[in-house]
């Protein structure tokens, strides 16, 4: 098979599963009942660290949400005595903003807030199963993260 051919086998083949797998993404993220676990945390200062041996999770649960994330970085204000070093939040999701927009991705926003700490959440989702984090926070520096989602059955 020549060049030109084999370029436009690939093109053809992966504008046509991008479709259907975005398709199916979206579906996903409309059930929310998905989790998402990172393998890498990106600091705003210093190196990457691997997350693989350290538990961390976002888990989608229809109107609620579970999040347990390592957090690596400086915080700019004091928490509180006895305050979270990680970021922690189980409660009722509100406000999930759905962006679809994209041709190869699906972005979601959403907000909490525990105490004086406000986090904003930016999710990006790709059709091959991997995520993005980034994590912007009025008490924190910025931090990012890389992982994947798997999809979860709601009991």
């Amino acid at each position: 098979m020549d060049y030109l051919a084999w370029h436009s086998f690939l093109h053809v083949k992966s504008t046509n599963g991008d479709t259907s797998d975005l398709s199916e993404l979206r579906l996903l993220i409309e059930s929310r009942s998905f989790d998402i676990e990172n393998n890498w945390a990106l600091p705003l200062r210093g190196a990457q660290i691997n997350l693989v041996t350290n538990d961390n999770h976002l888990r989608f649960r229809k109107d609620s949400i579970d999040i347990f994330l390592p957090y690596f970085g400086v915080r700019q204000f004091s928490g509180g005595y006895n305050d979270e070093a990680g970021i922690r939040y189980e409660g009722i999701l509100n406000d999930l903003e759905l962006d679809s927009s994209y041709a190869d991705k699906v972005k979601l926003r959403f907000e909490t807030s525990t105490g004086t700490e406000h986090i904003r959440y930016i999710i990006t989702m790709y059709p091959n199963g991997k995520s993005n984090l980034q994590l912007l926070m009025n008490q924190r520096d910025i931090i990012s993260y890389r992982g994947f989602y798997t999809e979860k059955q709601v009991e």
